[in-house]
């Protein structure tokens, strides 16, 4: 029986590290007694009114009790939709945070095989062992567990999406996926591009079964999304993806911007101010006038803009990473006293990862102009751009970039195993 466990331990090794991440992730969801803060209350409380029938409904800081009659469209309906579905089943209640954090733990799983699967497909064995091991161990890939975030599951339906693509693609199944891939997470709504772009560049298909594939796909894309967007128009007078569009880009777009998150209510004579109230706010009425502000502001400030703009791409991957200390909230606007450390830590550990990811897309960027490749590399290189390109205009935010870490760290990985070949040639060359 010993040596059946060694045997099959041996044959299929990534199994076992899947075993480990998934038992890091158990005991640091068990230890870490991570209490939902800011946006994750929200998806937590919208989860539980919803799965009690009370409606998608608007709330604030710091418990986001919806009121009765006032609506809601600031985030899309997809992970708190998720939620509903999931606490509905369990009878899940405004203080039971378990089931969220062992769905999280459940999509790490799958993301884990499937980071495994593509490296595997796209590489060899031993960078898809290098994949998974960087991730399944990765810091903060187990602290976001603790966190009831629309990441994970957003991370774990892109990468079964792009899965599916590189192998079944079947256009309505890849559509269906990436259609709600855009409700969970506002800054994948024209993700859809990407694979229809991906599609219509591919050198292997006519160009009558690139249009047929393209249709099909959005037409997948959209029965997916339009009874959100005919719900909004219902509740708000617009089909409106999101409310929340206006007022970010305007907190990332004016004299009082960082190039990262700020509070528009402290602005001096706050413009949005007047739409706020006790107990909610007119989120309607913030998104048109954000918008309006923040586009007024970059026509008259194109140089400040060009700058903010870089700042935000800095601050996502070297100046501001600190994304970890949201799954050590103990309690309202409270951190562990580790927090520090465990920023600390993420600093060390992620700013020479993401040196090596810009490494890998400039790699990707050389083959994709000089060869014209249109392969999974040149994939990963319109997922890296797309991303950046909206961090370039909306935000600077580790929290941005985290979803794409299994991804990107196949590229880590693909760079590691170059590296080590010229280093030890006669143990990998051959590999």
């Amino acid at each position: 029986m010993l040596q059946k466990i060694i045997n099959f331990t041996k044959k299929y090794h990534y199994i076992l590290i899947i075993l480990l991440g998934v038992i890091l992730r158990l005991a640091w969801i068990i230890i870490m007694p991570t209490y939902p803060e800011t946006d994750f209350m929200w998806y937590h409380v919208k989860g539980v009114e919803l799965s009690q029938g009370m409606g998608f409904l608007n709330g604030i800081y710091p418990y986001y009790r919806g009121t009765p009659g006032i609506y809601t469209a600031f985030r899309p309906i997809g992970y708190p939709g998720t939620l509903a579905v999931l606490y509905f089943i369990f009878g899940t209640g405004f203080n039971d945070f378990l089931v969220g954090k062992l769905f999280n733990v459940v999509l790490s799983t799958l993301i884990m095989f499937l980071t495994y699967k593509l490296a595997k497909q796209f590489f060899n064995e031993k960078i898809a062992l290098i994949t998974l091991a960087l991730y399944a161990f990765s810091p903060l890939a187990i602290a976001y567990n603790s966190i009831h975030c629309s990441e994970i599951l957003f991370s774990a339906v892109l990468m079964l999406s792009v899965y599916l693509f590189f192998n079944k693609n079947n256009p309505v199944i890849i559509g269906l996926l990436i259609g709600y891939l855009t409700l969970i997470r506002p800054i994948g709504m024209f993700i859809p591009l990407i694979f229809a772009f991906f599609m219509f560049i591919k050198k292997d298909l006519k160009l009558k079964n690139k249009i047929v594939y393209i249709v099909s796909f959005a037409i997948a894309v959209g029965a997916v999304v339009a009874p959100w967007l005919i719900r909004n128009y219902i509740r708000f007078g617009e089909p409106v993806f999101s409310t929340n569009g206006g007022y970010v880009i305007y907190v990332n777009n004016n004299d009082y911007a960082t190039g990262s998150w700020s509070d528009p209510y402290k602005y001096p004579n706050s413009p949005f101010l007047k739409y706020k109230w006790d107990t909610g706010f007119d989120e309607m009425a913030i998104h048109k006038l954000g918008k309006e502000l923040a586009y007024k502001w970059i026509k008259e400030n194109p140089g400040r803009f060009i700058k903010l703009a870089f700042k935000r791409i800095a601050n996502s991957y070297f100046l501001k990473i600190d994304d970890i200390m949201w799954s050590m909230t103990i309690d309202v606007n409270t951190w562990h006293p580790l927090t520090y450390k465990a920023v600390f830590l993420e600093k060390i550990l992620y700013i020479p990862f993401y040196i090596i990811v810009f490494t890998f897309i400039i790699y990707a960027l050389y083959r994709f102009i000089r060869h014209k490749k249109t392969d999974f590399i040149t994939f990963i290189l319109f997922i890296f751009a797309y991303f950046n390109a909206m961090m370039f205009v909306l935000e600077g935010n580790s929290r941005y970039v985290f979803p794409l870490h299994p991804i990107y760290t196949i590229g880590v990985a693909f760079i590691i195993f170059e590296v080590l070949k010229k280093l030890f040639p006669d143990r990998l060359t051959h590999s």
